[in-house]
Parts: structure tokens; C-alpha cells; sequence
């Protein structure tokens, strides 16, 4: 596994703020330039950042803005803990091409994600938001899983597209338990406990809604992902019921065909939700 520590020439910009007004022109140089080619892709994939307030984001940092990162990653470094964290999800599943992985500080990144660069998926961590490490390895369990469907290069379009968003977070889901079956449920969903029991109490009710004929798959893609308050439903609900369909469909045929489903494109389809 290739592992590309990009945040630490983050922190070589950072180093240098206080000797300079220039805020800008030192993040070009000692981060933006030198990883200029993955850093345009991974913003092309999320626009809560463009080139004007990138600029301006930058030029209001503060080197004690990131303080508790930079101990953070002094004191556990991350690579140790995805290292360890590869070396358990390939004796569940292992990988033909091993992946590449990206630690890096990009402002609002998601937590983990899986994106394409140069043609091939990648395993991203933004930093930024970390406050520890304590559930990096489950995180990475669950984006190896992604990175595996996504090799799966599965169409999207439509209600297919729906389904497979809540079956592929299920399998992602069900796939870190495996990894890490000491770790409380609720953890792999990366939810509180108390929104995981809201998804346990509510499961008929979720259901109810995909099957209900009310909503176009792009407003349930939106209900289950974003939330939806008028209907009492919180954010990410939905994959608790591809967790579901995965979890009743091993049961039945055992927990080793989970590879299939990490391997095997149309391996989905014959799952209900």
C-alpha cells in the first residue's frame, strides 16, 4: 500500500506564517504547487471551496488553528494506525492492486472518501476535523471497503443509483464489523448511540418511506444522505437500512461471501432493501 503523508507539508507552510504576510504565496509553494495535481482533483470532486475563497480561507489561517492537529499527529501518528488497519481488512478481503492512500488537509474535507485520480480509485483522509484517532482504523475499514466497489465500476443512474448508495454503505458498514467486531455497533455506523437507536426503532419507518411511491429516488437519495426534518428523519439514516440487507443476507448464506460482494458487480442486485 502506497501511503502519501501530504498534511506534513501543510505543516511546513504553517511554520512559516509567522515570518510573512505573504499567507498565499507560502501555501502555493510549500503545499498547494507541490501537490497541485491531486489537490485540483480532490477540489473538482467538492465545491465547498473555489479559487476565490480558497484564497481568502488561506489568508485567514492561524498557525495555532491547527495546534491540536499537529499534536495529534505527533503523538499518534495515523500512519501506524492504517498500516495496522490494512494489514486486518486483507486477511477478510484481500486486493489484487493495493490502494493508495492520501493524509492530507484540504478545509471541510470529509472525514474519509473514496475518489478517482488518474484513473483509478484512491482512500482519502482529511485531517482537519480529526480531534483524535480513536476511530481512524474503523474509518479506514470502511473506505477500504469503498475503494474495493468502486473497482467494481457499477452503473449509478437512477433508482439503481439509490439503491446502490444504500446497499454500498451497508456493505462498507458491515464490512468494518468484520474488521473490528470489538468495536460497538454504533461506531461502524460512525453515529452516536443515540441516533443508532433512533435507526433500530425506526427501521419499519425507513422502509416504509423507500417503499412508499411518495418521493423521486433523487429526493430519497436526499432524505437518506442530507436528512429530512420534516419527516423526523436524521442525516445518513439510510445506510442503516443497506446494513440491513446486507447483514439478513449473510446470515443466510455466511459471512465469507462477503468477499463477493467486494469483488462481484452484480452481487448487489440480488439483494432487497
Amino acid at each position: 500500500m502506497k501511503l502519501y503523508s501530504l498534511y506534513r507539508d501543510f505543516f511546513k507552510f504553517l511554520e512559516k506564517i509567522p515570518s510573512s504576510s505573504k499567507r498565499w504565496n507560502i501555501y502555493l509553494s510549500h503545499y498547494y504547487q507541490i501537490h497541485q495535481e491531486f489537490l485540483e482533483n480532490y477540489f473538482s470532486h467538492f465545491h465547498l471551496i473555489n479559487s476565490l475563497n480558497l484564497k481568502q480561507r488561506v489568508e485567514a489561517i492561524r498557525a495555532s488553528d491547527y495546534s491540536w492537529l499537529k499534536h495529534l499527529v505527533s503523538v499518534c501518528p495515523p500512519e501506524g494506525i492504517i498500516n495496522e488497519a490494512y494489514e486486518r481488512c486483507i486477511r477478510i478481503v484481500p486486493v489484487k492492486e493495493e490502494p493508495e492512500v492520501y493524509l492530507f488537509v484540504g478545509f471541510f474535507s470529509p472525514d474519509g472518501f473514496v475518489i478517482n485520480f488518474r484513473a483509478k480509485p484512491i482512500i482519502c483522509f482529511g485531517l482537519e476535523r480529526f480531534r483524535d484517532f480513536r476511530l481512524l482504523r474503523v474509518l479506514f475499514a470502511h473506505e477500504y471497503a469503498h475503494f474495493l466497489l468502486n473497482l467494481c465500476d457499477v452503473e449509478t443512474a437512477g433508482e439503481l443509483g439509490l439503491k446502490w448508495r444504500l446497499i454500498s454503505e451497508g456493505i462498507a458498514t458491515y464490512f468494518s464489523f468484520l474488521v473490528y467486531p470489538e468495536n460497538d455497533l454504533s461506531e461502524h455506523f460512525l453515529f452516536s448511540r443515540e441516533k443508532f437507536n433512533w435507526c433500530q426503532a425506526n427501521e419499519l419507518y425507513l422502509r416504509e418511506i423507500y417503499f412508499s411511491g411518495k418521493f423521486s429516488a433523487k429526493k430519497l437519495m436526499e432524505i437518506y444522505l442530507k436528512g429530512a426534518p420534516e419527516l423526523d428523519i436524521p442525516p445518513r439514516a439510510g445506510k442503516y437500512l443497506g446494513f440491513q440487507a446486507v447483514r439478513k443476507y449473510l446470515a443466510r448464506e455466511g459471512k465469507g461471501a462477503v468477499d463477493l460482494f467486494l469483488s462481484d458487480k452484480k452481487m448487489f442486485s440480488s439483494l432487497e432493501i
